[in-house]
């Protein structure tokens, strides 16, 4: 009973390294780096087309699956669709309303994060505080009253010793 529970197992002989060689060879370094401009076309029209056919796969794709579902099942994947779409349009509508009474520009709606009006309010008051900072210029050198060029070090060697001469 007990070898029945515990059947015997054959031992395993360690695997052994085969070579230190690598499986592939390494591969030549590119010689030229720029494209042909030729080759560069050909390619865009070659990933166009494909991109055209897939397409064209998707929707024979759905004509097919639309084929195999009941009326029911097509009407509850549509209204599960239309949901999703629903909910995505009153984000975005609710972002756009925040973004407005905030008085944030229109190209930073875009950032606005949050879940809920409150959140997205908060975000873009932060949003528009970070914007309104005044920003103080850098001065600029060549305006305003003239310094001496001396250091302060040569500035004291001429007030003990006066102006050095050239």
């Amino acid at each position: 009973m007990a070898d029945e529970l515990n059947p015997p197992v054959d031992p395993v002989e360690p695997a052994t390294p085969t070579s230190a060689e690598p499986a592939d060879p390494p591969a030549e370094p590119i010689a030229d780096a720029t494209p042909d401009p030729a080759e560069l076309e050909r390619l865009r029209a070659a990933l166009a087309k494909a991109n055209k056919e897939a397409e064209k796969n998707r929707l024979r794709l759905k004509e097919v699956d639309d084929a195999k579902l009941s009326e029911i099942e097509k009407a509850q994947r549509d209204a599960a669709e239309a949901s999703q779409e629903l909910a995505s349009l009153r984000r975005d509508s609710l972002r756009q309303k925040v973004a407005l009474d905030a008085g944030l520009p229109a190209k930073w709606v875009a950032r606005l994060h949050g879940d809920d009006e409150g959140s997205l309010r908060a975000d873009a008051l932060e949003i528009l505080a970070d914007l309104n900072k005044p920003r103080i210029p850098a001065p600029d050198a060549s305006q305003g009253a003239r310094t001496s060029a001396l250091s302060a070090d040569d500035q004291l060697y001429e007030s003990i010793y006066g102006k050095r001469k050239a």
